[in-house]
């Protein structure tokens, strides 16, 4: 049975759940829909009108990513979390650490109307970077020698740091840890991790970004 996801060409939630489907073998086919312009049907198959949005069997459908990759994990056997129960809540914890930072990532496109403000978020995103290179830096990857779905959240966070950087004075990639360049390196060129995004991906979100409200578009619609 080949599933259906319904996403966004750029959304990181989709990305995870695209990643995890090439990493697994699960079949899918993909619509992207425009999040300006969201059709009608989606609110029947997602409450709060938002993707990823998976079709797990006919007329039955999915919502929240967290929820989706999970169950998608467990589908293909469980090989994306550690089996021992401790391991695994540790794994899900960082996630969910990732997760923060991605709203942190929102927060500089959408909301940030100052340079100032763009800086103390960057800043922030900065100093969650160095807690992690200090408290669970990775080996070859975050769960060992085994990818898994932690190094998954934490990519498509990661994949943002070429465009934000163009639109402060703070930078987080030349600020990363040997260990995490070293682990991005690895991952960023997993073809799971390539094949969830566009090829133009980063011209995409630059161009994204420039349509915004914000600090960061403005900057990137006078660099675009």
């Amino acid at each position: 049975m080949s599933h259906m996801i319904i996403g966004h060409r750029l959304c990181p939630y989709v990305q995870r759940v695209v990643i995890v489907m090439l990493e697994t073998g699960i079949s899918f086919d993909r619509t992207d829909i425009d999040l300006d312009n969201k059709p009608g049907w989606l609110g029947d198959i997602s409450p709060g009108w938002q993707v990823p949005v998976l079709e797990a069997e006919p007329g039955k459908w999915l919502f929240e990513s967290t929820v989706i990759v999970r169950y998608l994990d467990q589908l293909s056997g469980g090989v994306l979390l550690p089996t021992d129960p401790l391991a695994r809540a540790q794994q899900e914890a960082w996630m969910a650490f990732a997760d923060g930072m991605l709203s942190l990532v929102a927060r500089i496109i959408y909301c940030d109307q100052t340079a100032s403000a763009a800086f103390a978020s960057m800043s922030e995103l900065a100093e969650r970077l160095d807690l992690i290179t200090r408290r669970f830096c990775p080996d070859d990857y975050f769960n060992g020698g085994t990818f898994g779905l932690a190094d998954i959240v934490f990519a498509t966070l990661f994949r943002y740091f070429p465009v934000l950087d163009q639109v402060c004075a703070r930078k987080v990639g030349p600020t990363l840890s040997e260990d995490l360049r070293t682990w991005w390196a690895r991952v960023q060129n997993r073809p799971s991790v390539m094949g969830a995004v566009p090829y133009t991906y980063e011209a995409e979100l630059s161009q994204f970004i420039a349509t915004k409200q914000s600090h960061a578009g403005c900057v990137l619609g006078q660099l675009n």
